[in-house]
């Protein structure tokens, strides 16, 4: 066994020697209260258990863990009460596994989008201001202090960290330091303003970047032909993608990146939202206002060895083509509480009777359609995987949950409604 810097902590358990876990990993053991929103607490460390290698197996971890959507080849769980881990509470706790047991922990001591949360309109005022002035102060504070904090404990039990770097277009670069300890491999990622955040790995499994060398080895031709084999074609006969992960924007103003970190895993990317949120870099208001949307679209285009076009309209039959070769696209539109509503029933109408049709909207609703040139009006960001030409519906999928897949829509209202649609390209 291979002994970390510092003092060993040596736990018994059932008279059996468990593996010695630095001391400096659990802390002063005075956590304090932190700053985060009213999350409810699972009263237990749970350092130890992430870091013994015979838990990952089976995800033999203690505490409240619920299912999140996801993908056939990839089950996400994520902690519903937080735990103690490295001395402090975080604000989220998320396992990822697949076939061969749980290949990466997600510890997110501090995130932005959880923290700030959505504000319809952003900071509109002036008490809005001042209050949003204070609390990303108050962010900063509680942002230095992790840093210090995890990088001293993790440096106490393992000595110096190695840096590294994820991604290779300029926007996207995300710094780490690594720390080994046995079998893991323990990341320390900080984005100033945006977040702090601790990545376990087996050290077999560790993430070297965020798109495989085999994938961009692929010649375009060869892409070409992979792409399309991943569509299915439903009963009706409408060819749809219907293997795109779900990451679920939850009470932030995220949607258009969640949009962009699903469609990007889809083409072969890894990066999860956090990364493309500070890449985007929002300003932590309640809204995506000022933030680098467009370009971060680009930026995850560059990174696949891809291209991204965007266009004002959105128009049926090229949409799909696209949809023909296997590409998806990213739309952004303006919405309604009652459309939104329409559009909820009907899913659930449809889930019954996965052949039945739309009606046509009616004079009286098309008037009521929310006006794709209209400034101040909510927005919202889509992904449509499927194109009707024959009966005038479009298939899109929210970043909701997996309730918000495969929904439908008129063609009629979506080119009513969108503003922008961003096609993917080879």
């Amino acid at each position: 066994m291979r002994a970390c810097f510092g003092i060993l902590a040596v736990v018994m358990l059932a008279g059996a020697e468990l593996h010695a876990i630095p001391n400096s990993f659990f802390g002063n053991a005075n956590t304090p209260v932190p700053i985060i929103p009213a999350f409810p607490r699972f009263n237990a460390d749970l350092t130890e258990e992430f870091l013994t290698k015979e838990n990952w197996a089976d995800h033999d971890f203690s505490g409240p863990w619920e299912a999140e959507p996801s993908l056939p080849e990839l089950t996400i769980q994520k902690m519903s009460a937080l735990p103690v881990v490295m001395g402090e509470v975080p604000m989220s706790v998320v396992a990822y596994s697949d076939d061969q047991g749980v290949a990466e922990i997600a510890i997110h001591y501090l995130d932005a989008g959880l923290y700030f949360g959505y504000r319809y309109g952003g900071e509109q005022t002036r008490e809005d201001r001042d209050a949003g002035r204070e609390k990303r102060n108050e962010f900063a504070r509680y942002y230095k202090d992790l840093s210090k904090s995890l990088t001293k404990r993790l440096e106490d039990g393992c000595g110096r960290g190695q840096e590294g770097m994820l991604g290779h277009s300029p926007m996207l670069r995300t710094g780490y330091v690594d720390y080994q300890w046995e079998d893991f491999i323990l990341r320390l990622i900080e984005r100033e303003d945006h977040s702090v955040s601790l990545h376990i790995f087996r050290k077999d499994r560790v993430m070297k970047n965020f798109v495989d060398r085999e994938l961009l080895d692929m010649s375009r031709r060869e892409r070409e032909s992979w792409l399309p084999e991943k569509l299915v074609v439903e009963d009706f006969g409408v060819p749809e993608i219907v293997v795109l992960a779900m990451f679920t924007q939850g009470a932030t103003p995220f949607c258009s990146v969640h949009s962009l970190a699903m469609v990007s895993h889809y083409l072969g990317m890894k990066a999860r939202p956090e990364t493309l949120v500070a890449a985007a870099d929002f300003k932590n208001t309640g809204s995506a206002g000022g933030s680098d949307l467009v370009e971060v679209h680009r930026a995850v285009a560059q990174e696949l060895g891809m291209r991204v076009s965007i266009s004002p309209k959105f128009d049926a039959s090229k949409a799909a083509k696209s949809i023909e070769d296997g590409l998806p696209m990213i739309v952004w539109r303006k919405v309604s509480a009652q459309r939104e509503q329409a559009h909820q029933v009907n899913a659930a109408r449809l889930k019954g009777d996965p052949t039945a049709r739309l009606a046509p909207l009616s004079r009286e609703d098309r008037e009521k359609l929310p006006p794709r040139d209209t400034r101040g009006t909510p927005s919202h960001a889509s992904i449509v995987t499927g194109v009707d030409l024959e009966n005038g519906e479009v298939i899109y999928t929210e970043p909701w949950g997996d309730s918000t897949r495969g929904r439908r829509m008129r063609v009629e209202e979506m080119e009513a409604t969108v503003y922008a649609v961003f096609y993917f390209k080879l």
